[in-house]
């Protein structure tokens, strides 16, 4: 085999194993987040797509502004604590009225750690995300 074939495989192989892992990473720093609220997540409900975070939660439909809040402060957390660049954080709320209805918020990742790090509140946040 050529050599330079060999290099590409074993460092294709490589990354794969330490850019794989990003993704269980998060979901154990999120996870860790939400179990302090008394909130448990599985694995299925945290992906890392093209650098968007998405993150989704199930709840009632009187408190989904606070799992808005929560969603966004747990993901802000873990990225603090992570050398990925991420873009684009994405939390999905699942909630039930007349059958089972979801909300899509986005927020870029700047203002997702400004909120988890204080320096900006919830209304000011969600202000700014126009929600």
């Amino acid at each position: 085999m050529n050599i330079r074939f060999r290099f590409a495989v074993i460092l294709f192989i490589l990354l794969s194993a330490i850019f794989g892992r990003t993704g269980d990473l998060i979901f154990h720093s999120i996870e860790s987040q939400l179990s302090k609220y008394r909130y448990s997540i599985n694995k299925r409900d945290i992906s890392v797509i093209n650098g968007i975070i998405r993150l989704e939660i199930t709840a009632r439909r009187t408190n989904i502004k606070s799992q808005q809040l929560l969603g966004f402060l747990s993901v802000g957390r873990a990225m603090q604590s992570s050398s990925n660049p991420f873009r684009e954080v994405h939390i999905i709320i699942h909630y039930e009225i007349r059958g089972v209805q979801e909300i899509l918020i986005t927020a870029p990742v700047e203002l997702v750690i400004q909120l988890s790090q204080g320096k900006l509140s919830p209304k000011q946040f969600f202000d700014k995300i126009g929600n």
